[in-house]
């Protein structure tokens, strides 16, 4: 598999790109069914979903992609894939992502290292977010460079 646009997310008001995807245990943990989504060669997923770290809480800002639509009429057809398709009651500041529990890999600094495949590049730093139920837990950044360990322990992001 050739290597994927990532996810989005914005970290400290900078929008960094997010070597994981929160949004795909969405349907499985909610048990419901996931869109037909379009993929192409550069994102299998068929979707980049866009995150911020606000106060504490992970929040899925938004959502970018086709999917199949089924149409009473005409069978399916493309449509835009938004955040407000998967989530109609979205407001504006986004959706608490309190499905997701895990770790967030953002990848920081200079490419170091190429690989064609997923998300197995890797950078100069990286930031590990951990993330239970939505909220975050701890923050730290990997600094290869340096080879330490930054732990962030600030309560606002």
């Amino acid at each position: 598999m050739a290597a994927q646009l990532p996810d989005l997310i914005t970290l400290h008001a900078e929008v960094m790109d997010l070597y994981s995807n929160p949004l795909e245990g969405y349907w499985e943990k909610r048990n419901k069914r996931k869109p037909e989504f379009q993929s192409v060669d550069s994102c299998k997923r068929g979707y980049v979903a866009s995150w911020k770290i606000s106060g504490s809480q992970l929040l899925l800002t938004d959502i970018q992609g086709e999917y199949m639509k089924n149409s009473f009429l005409f069978g399916k057809k493309k449509s835009p894939l938004t955040l407000q398709v998967i989530f109609p009651k979205a407001v504006k500041q986004g959706v608490l992502a309190n499905w997701f529990s895990g770790k967030l890999r953002v990848p920081a600094g200079q490419m170091t290292q190429y690989e064609h495949h997923d998300y197995n590049s890797r950078f100069e730093k990286e930031i590990i977010i951990t993330i239970e139920k939505g909220l975050v837990l701890k923050m730290v950044t990997l600094d290869y460079t340096q080879q330490k360990l930054v732990v962030n322990m600030e309560k606002t992001l």
